[in-house]
């Protein structure tokens, strides 16, 4: 189980420069239980630079944990815990329920970005049940994950996949797919976009 670590003043939940303790909590069985505890002075710098390398002494006291715990935290000290990957949370207190919620709403973001990565791998045409006619609803798949150009999801299937027949679902025609002559393209324009069927052009 991971652990999460609660930034507080004496147990209390404050707003993070107001802050002087450190809890590492674990779950151990069905409840959360304070591992280890250390004691840290406020923060007392006023520039930028002040901010940082105080907050990254108390950064060193979360190192085991995956995610931090405070009433609130912005600006500069956000700044460098989000750097360090930490998953950040906000609350008024730090009871059993708040911690299991931070950790199923962790979950459900790795589960999320396991999806997604999966989603950019296969990015591309499939087979539909009809051998060698192809499908990809472009739409969704940029929808989903925007950075995915349309270049990246059909040029490594028509330089490498031999097909009959491609049918495309875009927002509109890809100007390079547009100009290039190596294939026949039948365009349709529909309320859901615009289908085009890409086929090679025959000698």
């Amino acid at each position: 189980m991971e652990k999460i670590a609660v930034i507080s003043k004496d147990q209390e939940l404050v707003p993070f420069s107001y802050c002087n303790l450190v809890e590492i909590y674990e779950k151990k069985e069905s409840q959360w239980q304070v591992v280890r505890t250390t004691a840290f002075p406020p923060i007392k710098g006023n520039t930028v630079e002040e901010l940082r390398k105080e907050t990254e002494a108390i950064l060193t006291l979360t190192e085991d944990a995956k995610a931090v715990l405070c009433k609130e935290l912005s600006g500069i000290p956000f700044s460098v815990f989000n750097q360090k990957g930490y998953c950040i949370f906000c609350a008024d207190k730090a009871d059993q329920g708040t911690l299991d919620g931070m950790v199923k709403d962790i979950e459900d973001s790795d589960e999320k970005r396991r999806r997604k990565e999966e989603m950019i791998q296969n990015a591309g045409p499939v087979e539909t049940q009809t051998p060698g006619i192809y499908f990809l609803d472009l739409m969704q798949l940029q929808k989903e994950c925007p950075e995915i150009s349309s270049k990246k999801a059909l040029l490594t299937f028509l330089s490498s996949t031999p097909f009959l027949e491609l049918q495309l679902v875009c927002a509109h025609v890809p100007p390079w797919l547009e100009t290039d002559d190596t294939y026949e393209k039948k365009i349709r324009k529909e309320e859901g976009g615009v289908h085009i069927t890409v086929t090679r052009k025959q000698c």
